[in-house]
């Protein structure tokens, strides 16, 4: 009986080793592997690292648990996002000395998102707040891509373009083009990164 207790207790570091080698030699493969897609000395192309990022799903966590949701801030967008089709002929960049190169609508009026913002496909704004800001409305047959998106807004029974999941507006405020009067107070341009 002690033979066999030996035996069983001498194996068991063997398994034990046997297992430890697979493990390490799958993390080896998969860090050659991602070693072999990005090399030292490669460019990283920060719009393309932006893209991605704004791509991928955001998820807060509410009373029920993770539940799909707006971005809190986007203030910063890749070009090649704003060029997809789905919303790229209702908008344009600008640049001027005093706002930098953002989104603005065809009439070159800046385009504003808000933190106020957050739930997933939903314009939030109601009441006395429509006085000041208003969105961008489309059709809900646009078509969307990439980047761009609509959410509904209850008050107006409308559907507003959104990018990145931000429903986009526009600040009465602003009386001429290439203006950004309505920053602040949780409201912000998007500043369009190429």
């Amino acid at each position: 009986m002690h033979a066999h207790t030996s035996t069983q207790s001498g194996s068991f570091p063997a398994r034990w080793h046997i297992v430890s080698l697979i493990i390490i030699g799958g993390l080896l493969l998969t860090l050659q592997s991602a070693a072999a897609q990005l090399r030292i000395g490669d460019a990283v192309d920060p719009e393309e690292v932006l893209e991605e990022e704004l791509r991928a799903p955001y998820y807060a966590v509410e009373d029920g648990g993770p539940k799909r949701a707006q971005r809190p801030i986007v203030d910063r967008i890749p070009m090649r996002g704003v060029m997809d089709r789905g919303g790229s002929a209702l908008v344009d960049v600008i640049y001027t000395r005093r706002t930098g190169q953002i989104l603005t609508d065809m009439d070159g009026h800046a385009l504003y998102a808000t933190d106020r913002d957050t739930a997933y496909g939903v314009s939030s704004l109601s009441g006395e707040a429509l006085k000041q800001w208003r969105p961008l409305t489309v059709s809900k047959d646009l078509r969307t891509y990439g980047l761009w998106g609509k959410a509904w807004n209850e008050a107006l029974q409308v559907w507003v373009l959104t990018m990145a999941d931000k429903p986009l507006y526009t600040f009465v405020g602003d009386k001429e083009p290439g203006v950004a009067n309505g920053v602040g107070n949780g409201w912000y341009t998007m500043e369009v990164i190429s």
